[in-house]
């Protein structure tokens, strides 16, 4: 049955009608801006299948297929991820290469303040050294010697102590 359009004030009369028994009709707001419907076969718009998904392909191998493709976009992405996945890949080799630098760095710190305990040992200069000259100067003072406080302890005094405790002197 075909009703014709009357309108009435720029009012369609059987929208209103049609409004008035509940069962208004959406308006056809035309297609949003930005957006293109492209239509296309039906085939062309059923999901894809499991045989169509591409399986057990490296990246290189899916990157390859995807720039030759026809279509553009695709092409366009392959480029596009490509270029991340150089710049992923440059990223975590400069990671890396930081890393390994920093082990390094760490074991020749390790090795480093172990050779220095051994010279300030050797110098008498480290912590042991210090307790070792405040025992000279503690005899020294016990047995007359006039020792200071701070400062180089007297080579005249560090022989008498060497003597008197059969003690070797290191310097």
């Amino acid at each position: 049955m075909s009703t014709t359009t009357l309108e009435v004030n720029g009012v369609d009369r059987a929208a209103l009608v049609r409004a008035a028994e509940g069962t208004p009709r959406v308006p056809d707001l035309g297609t949003p801006m930005g957006i293109r419907v492209i239509t296309a076969p039906a085939d062309a718009m059923a999901p894809a299948t499991t045989e169509d998904v591409p399986t057990g392909q490296t990246l290189e191998q899916l990157l390859a297929l995807a720039q030759g493709s026809e279509a553009g976009r695709t092409r366009q992405l392959a480029e596009k991820i490509g270029a991340l996945v150089a710049e992923l890949t440059g990223r975590l080799e400069a990671e890396q290469a930081a890393e390994a630098r920093r082990r390094e760095l760490a074991e020749k710190e390790a090795k480093l303040t172990a050779e220095l305990a051994a010279l300030r040992q050797k110098m008498g200069t480290g912590p042991e050294a210090a307790a070792h000259r405040a025992a000279i100067r503690q005899w020294a003072q016990a047995n007359g010697y006039a020792v200071r406080e701070r400062g180089r302890i007297p080579r005249n005094v560090v022989q008498a102590w060497a003597a008197a405790t059969g003690s070797e002197v290191t310097r």
